[in-house]
């Protein structure tokens, strides 16, 4: 039996295929993704240990919570450290595995963002029905809030040093996949899954169309931003600005 196991990742770093792939080669529970968030299958934990601050309390209900141990994708930049360490612990407990997936390109990955937010298509579907307007110049993008992008890069920066931290003893070592690595290379990105199957325990052999849902992991990721990222009228003073924060690589996570 393979382990069940948490998708530490942020926003904009195609956890969202990479989470589906897994969930379908695992015999463990599936629930949507990211269900800590506001409105989602478990937000109600998130909520109440904002509101009370009792960590005891917030653990027995994350145990409860995870008694069936279902698979998580979790963004762990929208949740102080408080929470992360919490949702840490209890699951190593439960026996689950730590992958961290991260996207070395900062710049790609807060553009990607900023882009969701002026467009609200946050997914491949909502992508093949907003982007047609604005690549046929039908439909005129805003600006990108420039300080919305210098809060994000921050509070990144904070979250990934505090998640270092974190797992920095834990035992196993977590599984570190960037981003770049999945997808720039088919089949470097494939060897690459390969070992993370290892990792939580799933054998390819068992799974006659593994090789086929790979292929399509690895060729249809998100919803390709850079088709109408050229739009946006400020695009060139966000991209400076986020050059002189000085992000444009963020591996701070050792790849496995």
């Amino acid at each position: 039996m393979s382990h069940p196991y948490v998708i530490w990742t942020m926003r904009r770093t195609g956890g969202t295929t990479l989470a589906s792939l897994l969930a379908a080669l695992s015999e463990h529970p599936s629930i949507e993704h990211e269900p800590f968030n506001e409105g989602r299958a478990m937000g109600h934990v998130l909520a109440n240990s904002t509101a009370r601050r009792n960590l005891k309390k917030l653990r027995i209900e994350l145990r409860n919570c995870l008694a069936d141990k279902p698979l998580i994708k979790h963004c762990y930049e929208l949740c102080q450290q408080p929470f992360n360490t919490a949702l840490m612990e209890v699951t190593t407990e439960l026996g689950y595995r730590h992958i961290i997936l991260d996207r070395r390109n900062e710049m790609d990955r807060v553009l990607s963002l900023e882009l969701a937010r002026l467009t609200g298509a946050w997914g491949s579907d909502e992508a093949k029905r907003v982007y047609p307007g604005i690549e046929a110049g039908n439909v005129a993008l805003p600006e990108i809030d420039i300080l919305n992008a210098i809060d994000e890069i921050a509070l990144s920066r904070v979250r990934r040093l505090e998640l270092v931290k974190m797992t920095a003893r834990a035992n196993p070592a977590s599984f570190v996949v960037y981003f770049e690595d999945v997808y720039s290379d088919p089949v470097a990105g494939r060897d690459l899954i390969g070992r993370l199957m290892g990792y939580i325990g799933i054998d390819p052999a068992a799974h006659q169309n593994y090789d086929k849902m790979v292929d399509d992991a690895l060729r249809l990721r998100g919803q390709n931003t850079a088709r109408v990222i050229d739009s946006v009228p400020n695009l060139g003073a966000v991209k400076a600005e986020i050059e002189r924060q000085n992000v444009g690589i963020a591996d701070v996570f050792t790849p496995s």
